[in-house]
C-alpha cells in the first residue's frame, strides 16, 4: 500500500489491543497510509499513555481486553476529554447489541474482525477530514479569543478614559442620585455634574445619537466642553451655544446630542435650563407627591443647528429648597411593553408622583420599567438625574473671617493705611451690546485664577464677583426691577424682559477694578464694579440686606463673604476687599489673555 498524499492530515492514533497479531497488523496498516502510531497491550496502558499528556487524534480500541477492557476505556476517554476526538471500536463480536452498547458508550465507530482494509481505510479518510475540520475550527476559535481579548483590553482602556473624562476631577461634583443603564457595554447617555468656585451647580444629562461605543464617544468633546466652561461659571446658555459648536463641528454627519443643562444658584434660589432633544425636566416636591413645574424641550438637539440660528434660551424659576429636580433621557419614556406600547412621560410622571412609592424615585422608576416591559432587555441606554435641591442649601458661604484688621486700618467700610507697593491691579470694561454676549464673570474670576488666587479665599470673590456684575447689568444697566424675582410668574417675566432690553442694549457698560496689596503683613484683594446706571439710594442695601425675598439674598451673601462691603457713586459703585488666606502668585505672563467677546482690557503691575 503507498502512503496518502502529503496534502492528507496525518493522524496522531493510539491503538489499544491486546493481541499481538493484530496490534502489529493493524500499525503497520496506519504507518504505511503515514500516520504516527502510540500502541498499548490493554485498557489500563491506553488510559496511561492518553493520562501522560500526548494529543490523538484518534483511538483504535479493542473491545475484549484484560485488566481493563475496551468499553470502560472508552468511557473513561469520553469523560476525561475536554475536545471530541473520535473513538473507533473493533471486536470479534460482530452481534447488533454489541455494537449498539458501544455507540451507547460513546464509541463513534465499530469496526468487526476480521478487519476490512478498505472500509477502515475509509473511516481513517473520514476521521481525517474531521479532524482537518476541528483543526480549522480551532485555530478559528483561537483567533477569535485573541481578537476578544484584545478587544477587551482596548474596551477596558477607552472605559477607563470615558470614565476619567465624564467623571471630571471628581472634586466638585454635586450631591445627586442618578441611574445610567447602558443598553450595550458602553453607554451613550451621560451626567455630568460639578460645583463651580462661585458655588453655581451645573449638571448635564446628554444622550449621543446611536449606542455602544460609538455614541460614548460622540460625548467625549461635549463632555470636555462642558467641565470647561461650567467650572469657569459662563452661563448657561453660552455653555450650550458652545458645546452646539463643538459637536457641529466635531461630529459625524448625523450624530448630535440631546442634552438638558442645569445651573442651580443656591445663594439666590435660581434655577435655570436649557433642553434640546431630551424628554422634560420635572421640578418636583417629593413630600407632596407633586409636579411643580415642567421644562419641556424648547429645542433641537446639540450639534444640529449652526451657530447663527441656535437659540440659547433658557427657562429660569425660583424653587424653594424642598424641592428636587428630575431629568431623564428618552431610554426612559419610549421603553416598550411586549405589546409595543410607550412607557411615556404619563408613565414615568405615574411613579414618581404615586403616593404608595416608599422608593428612592430612581430605583422605582428602575423596577416600574423592568415590570412594564416585561423583563425584556432595553433597547435603548436609560438615564435618570435626580437633584435634592435640600442638599445645595448648604452652611458652607458663611465666612467669619480668621486674620483681623485693626479697626484704625479701617474708614467708612474701605481699608486705607499701611499698603506697600508690592502687587498687581486690572482693570475690564465692556461696554453697549458687547454686553450681551460678553461673560464677564468668569473672564474676571479666570484672570483672578491665573493670578494665582486659590483656595478658600477665591471661592469667596468668585461668589462676590459673579453677584455683584449681574447686579450691575441687571439693575444698574438694564433697570430691571428686582422685587420681580419674588414669585414664580414674576421670575419668568423677569427673565423675558432681560433678553429684551439686552436685545435691545445700545448704551451703557459695566466696568471692574482688581487689585492686591499687603496691608499689615497680610494680602488684600479690593475688587469694585461700577456701571452707568443710576444707582439708587442707599436704604435699598440696607433693605436687601434685611429682606428675606429672593431679591435680596445675592447681597446679603456678599456682605457675609467680604471683609468689607459698600456702595458709592449713589450706589452706581460696589466695591467689596477680601483678607487673603494665603500669598497669591506674583505676576501674570504677559502671552496669558483671558477670553472674552470683545471688552476693553487693561492690565498693569505695580
Amino acid at each position: 500500500m503507498k502512503p496518502e498524499a502529503s496534502g492528507q492530515r496525518k493522524l496522531r492514533i493510539l491503538l489499544v489491543d491486546d493481541d499481538v497479531a493484530t496490534r502489529s497488523l493493524l500499525g503497520s496498516f496506519l504507518n504505511q497510509q503515514g500516520h504516527q502510531v502510540v500502541s498499548a497491550e490493554n485498557g489500563a496502558e491506553g488510559l496511561d499513555a492518553f493520562l501522560s499528556g500526548a494529543a490523538f487524534d484518534l483511538f483504535i480500541i479493542d473491545v475484549t481486553m484484560p485488566v481493563m477492557d475496551g468499553l470502560t476505556l472508552c468511557a473513561e476517554l469520553k469523560r476525561r476529554l475536554e475536545t471530541w476526538v473520535p473513538i473507533m471500536m473493533i471486536s470479534a463480536n460482530a452481534e447488533e447489541n454489541d455494537q449498539v452498547k458501544g455507540l451507547d458508550i460513546g464509541a463513534d465507530y465499530y469496526l468487526a474482525k476480521p478487519i476490512s482494509f478498505p472500509l477502515l481505510k475509509a473511516e481513517l479518510a473520514a476521521s481525517q477530514r474531521i479532524a482537518g475540520l476541528y483543526s480549522d475550527l480551532q485555530e478559528k476559535t483561537d483567533a477569535l479569543e485573541r481578537y476578544y481579548n484584545r478587544n477587551r483590553a482596548d474596551n477596558d482602556l477607552a472605559r477607563e478614559l470615558l470614565d476619567r473624562i465624564f467623571q471630571g476631577d471628581g472634586k466638585q461634583q454635586v450631591d445627586a442620585q442618578y441611574m445610567v443603564t447602558p443598553a450595550g457595554e458602553f453607554s451613550g447617555d451621560m451626567i455630568v455634574t460639578l460645583r463651580t468656585p462661585s458655588q453655581r451647580h451645573y449638571s448635564l444629562v446628554a444622550d449621543a445619537t446611536g449606542h455602544g461605543l460609538p455614541a460614548a464617544l460622540t460625548l467625549m468633546p461635549a463632555a470636555e466642553t462642558f467641565y470647561r466652561l461650567a467650572r469657569d461659571g459662563y452661563s448657561l446658555g453660552a455653555i450650550a451655544r458652545e458645546l452646539n459648536a463643538r459637536l457641529r463641528t466635531s461630529l459625524p454627519r448625523g450624530r448630535f446630542v440631546a442634552a438638558t443643562l442645569i445651573m442651580v444658584e443656591p445663594y439666590s434660589r435660581r434655577l435655570e435650563i436649557w433642553n434640546g432633544g431630551n424628554p422634560p425636566a420635572w421640578l418636583f416636591d417629593d413630600h407632596r407627591r407633586e409636579l411643580i413645574r415642567r421644562f419641556p424641550s424648547c429645542h433641537p438637539a446639540l450639534g444640529v443647528l449652526p451657530d447663527e440660528d441656535f437659540d440659547p434660551g433658557l427657562a429660569a424659576c425660583v424653587y424653594d429648597p424642598n424641592h428636587a429636580l428630575l431629568a431623564c433621557t428618552d431610554g426612559i419614556v419610549e421603553t416598550e411593553s411586549p405589546t409595543g406600547e410607550m412607557f411615556g412621560v404619563t408613565g414615568f410622571e405615574a411613579v414618581v408622583t404615586c403616593p404608595e412609592r416608599d422608593q428612592d424615585i430612581t430605583l422605582a422608576v428602575n423596577q416600574a420599567l423592568d415590570r412594564f416591559s416585561g423583563g425584556t432587555d432595553a433597547r435603548d441606554d436609560r438615564t435618570i438625574l435626580v437633584l435634592p435641591l435640600i442638599g445645595f442649601e448648604s452652611g458652607e458661604l458663611t465666612y467669619q473671617p480668621e486674620i483681623s484688621i485693626g479697626n484704625d486700618a479701617m474708614t467708612d467700610g474701605a481699608m486705607m493705611q499701611s499698603r506697600s507697593r508690592e502687587g498687581w491691579y486690572f482693570s475690564v470694561g465692556v461696554r453697549g451690546q458687547t454686553l450681551k454676549d460678553a461673560e464677564l464673570s468668569p473672564m474676571v474670576n479666570q484672570m483672578l485664577t491665573h493670578i494665582g488666587l486659590t483656595g478658600r479665599s477665591a471661592d469667596r470673590a468668585h461668589v462676590c464677583i459673579t453677584e455683584l456684575i449681574n447686579n450691575a447689568i441687571d439693575h444698574g444697566v438694564l433697570g430691571l426691577d428686582s422685587a420681580l424675582k419674588n414669585s414664580p410668574e414674576g421670575f419668568d417675566e423677569y427673565f423675558s424682559e432681560r433678553r429684551r432690553r439686552l436685545e435691545a442694549l445700545r448704551h451703557g457698560g459695566v466696568f471692574i477694578r482688581a487689585n492686591m496689596d499687603q496691608l499689615q503683613g497680610h494680602y488684600l484683594l479690593t475688587m469694585s464694579i461700577s456701571d452707568t446706571g443710576s444707582g439708587f439710594e442707599s436704604e435699598h442695601y440696607h433693605k436687601a440686606a434685611s429682606d428675606s425675598q429672593p431679591s435680596g439674598r445675592g447681597l446679603r451673601l456678599v456682605g457675609e463673604l467680604a471683609d468689607s462691603f459698600s456702595y458709592s457713586d449713589g450706589g452706581a459703585t460696589a466695591e467689596f476687599q477680601i483678607i487673603l488666606d494665603a500669598r497669591p502668585g506674583k505676576g501674570w505672563p504677559e502671552s496669558t489673555r483671558p477670553p472674552g467677546s470683545g471688552p476693553v482690557t487693561h492690565f498693569e503691575t505695580e
